[in-house]
């Protein structure tokens, strides 16, 4: 597996009431609501129940994977649009996530693209503060680590990569998955806070949050809900260092520009880790040690 890169060098907080109702909303849902893949006896019988998940929804996808699931078969989408329309969000476990394109493909795209390619879009995957772990609670520095309301046309609009606007209360983003024209994951990365408009939580909360990210039964037989599932428990330690790498990158740059820069803000700095994955090769060797 490749290493982690770790991207760049790498108004007072006030913590509102709103954060810890939503934090005391998951006290009550903790327990819940889990996948077949979550309630697994260990980390590697986890690991396998996701790789065993993943190889069964490839041969179901198909050719266009979970690209096709998500902006519809025949590719033909908007850039700056949220897919699919209105988002994912499971109101129970606050699983939530959406997908947007920075290209077109155009309509007389052949139907069976490359098997790999370059960068089509990502999915932004989040966990609500009605679906945390207890004991997190967000970061607290002289900057503002509490994302600001949107309020009025969003100037990175054109950029399509700030949250929809919605009053579902705080949220942390876990981690982002680049998908290639042919619907097949390529990398995964984390970004800086203002991409998503989160609320920033430290690395530590943010791993305890991945067991978190699961969808109710009536949700959680959707093929694109089954394989994001079951993708961040097959590379759940790539993503926990990613989640690191992205600590230390944003903190090294604030020492850097102590004094001169709001770095959540910093649009200078917008990934903070990544790591490239080819998944079916994974899948594969994954599928040879299985068979010994």
């Amino acid at each position: 597996m490749a290493a982690v890169e770790r991207c760049g060098k790498p108004r007072d907080i006030r913590v509102s009431i709103q954060v810890s109702f939503f934090h005391e909303r998951a006290r009550m849902n903790r327990h819940a609501y889990s996948l077949a893949i979550g309630t697994a006896a260990s980390a590697r019988s986890r690991h396998d129940a996701a790789a065993a998940a993943l190889l069964e929804l490839d041969a179901m996808l198909g050719a266009g994977g979970v690209l096709d699931k998500v902006i519809g078969a025949g590719g033909g989408f908007e850039v700056g649009t949220h897919y699919p329309p209105g988002e994912v969000h499971d109101p129970r476990t606050e699983a939530q996530y959406y997908y947007h394109a920075h290209v077109d493909i155009p309509t007389d795209a052949p139907a069976k693209p490359p098997s790999r390619g370059p960068d089509h879009g990502h999915f932004h995957v989040f966990l609500g503060a009605g679906g945390m772990p207890l004991g997190v609670a967000p970061l607290v520095l002289p900057e503002m680590a509490l994302a600001p309301p949107l309020a009025g046309p969003s100037s990175l609009a054109r950029l399509a990569t700030e949250r929809a606007r919605r009053e579902r209360g705080p949220v942390s983003h876990l981690i982002a998955i680049t998908l290639d024209a042919a619907g097949q994951p390529i990398a995964l990365f984390t970004t800086n806070r203002w991409v998503t408009g989160e609320t920033w939580y430290r690395a530590p909360d943010v791993v305890r949050m991945l067991d978190a990210f699961a969808f109710t039964a009536e949700l959680s037989e959707e093929p694109v809900n089954r394989w994001l599932s079951a993708l961040l428990v097959f590379y759940r330690n790539e993503i926990e260092q990613l989640i690191h790498a992205r600590d230390e990158a944003v903190m090294d740059w604030r020492r850097r520009r102590r004094g001169r820069v709001h770095v959540f803000d910093d649009r200078r700095l917008e990934v903070t880790s990544s790591l490239p994955i080819d998944l079916r090769r994974d899948l594969g060797r994954w599928a040879a040690r299985a068979a010994r």
